[in-house]
C-alpha cells in the first residue's frame, strides 16, 4: 500500500515543485514575492509534523464527508501521497528557482534576445531546458525526503503500509530498549526494498540529467 503512496508523491512533489519554483522565480521581482519565495520559505520553516496535525485537524472538523482514517475507498493512498508531498515539493520549489535565477546573465540569453526572440520562447526553450539537468539532480535527494515523510504519515493516519510496518517491527522503547516483538527479519526486508527503490530512482535522475544536459 506504501507503494502507490510513494509514487503519487514522488510525482507530484516534483511536477508541483517546479510549477511553484518557476512562479516563484517570476514572482520575485514584482509585488507579488509574498506569494512565491515566502511561502516557500515559510513551508519550509515549519515542521513537518506541525503541518500534518493542522491538516489533520481542519480535514476531520471541516470536511468530515473525507473518511481521513479509512483505507477502504479508492482515494485512500491520495490523501496521505499529498501530505507526504508538502515539504518535498517546497524543496523542488526552492532548488528550481535558485536554478533557473542563477541563468540570469548568461550570453546564450543575451544573444537569444538580440535575435529577437520572444521571452516565453526563450524561457522555456533555453533557460528552463539548461535549469532542468540541476533539478533533476536533486530527484535522489527528494526521494529521501518522501520517505522520511511517510513514516510520519502513516502513524498519524494509521495507515497499514510498510513504514508504520517497520516502526511495529522495531519494536522500541526509551525505557526498556528493544521489545519482545522485535523482528529483525521484517526490518531488513523493508529495508532492502526502500534501498532498492532509492538506487532505481539515483539511476532515472542520471539518465534523465544526460538528455538535459545544459547546451
Amino acid at each position: 500500500m506504501s507503494l502507490g503512496v510513494i509514487v503519487t508523491a514522488l510525482v507530484l512533489s516534483f511536477g508541483l515543485g517546479v510549477l511553484k519554483g518557476i512562479m516563484d522565480y517570476k514572482l520575485s521581482r514584482t509585488k507579488w514575492n509574498f506569494f512565491g519565495n515566502w511561502t516557500t520559505w515559510l513551508f519550509q520553516s515549519l515542521p513537518d509534523f506541525l503541518i500534518l496535525l493542522l491538516i489533520q485537524w481542519y480535514v476531520i472538523r471541516y470536511l468530515p464527508f473525507i473518511r481521513f482514517f479509512s483505507t477502504e475507498e479508492w482515494y485512500s493512498f491520495l490523501l496521505p501521497a499529498v501530505l507526504v508531498s508538502i515539504y518535498p515539493t517546497m524543496y523542488i520549489a526552492r532548488i528550481t528557482s535558485a536554478s533557473i535565477a542563477d541563468q540570469d546573465g548568461k550570453m546564450y540569453i543575451m544573444v537569444a534576445r538580440a535575435k529577437g526572440l520572444t521571452q516565453r520562447l526563450i524561457f522555456y526553450k533555453h533557460v528552463f531546458y539548461n535549469s532542468f539537468g540541476t533539478i533533476l539532480t536533486h530527484l535522489s535527494s527528494l526521494f529521501v525526503y518522501v520517505l522520511s515523510n511517510l513514516l510520519m504519515v502513516e502513524y498519524f493516519m494509521n495507515f497499514p503500509g510498510a513504514a508504520y510496518r517497520l516502526f511495529l517491527a522495531i519494536d522500541y522503547s526509551v525505557h526498556l530498549g528493544t521489545g519482545p516483538n522485535y523482528e529483525p527479519g521484517v526490518i531488513i526486508g523493508i529495508a532492502f526494498c526502500f534501498m532498492i527503490m532509492v538506487l532505481i530512482v539515483q539511476w532515472i535522475s542520471l539518465a534523465a540529467r544526460r538528455h538535459f544536459e545544459a547546451r
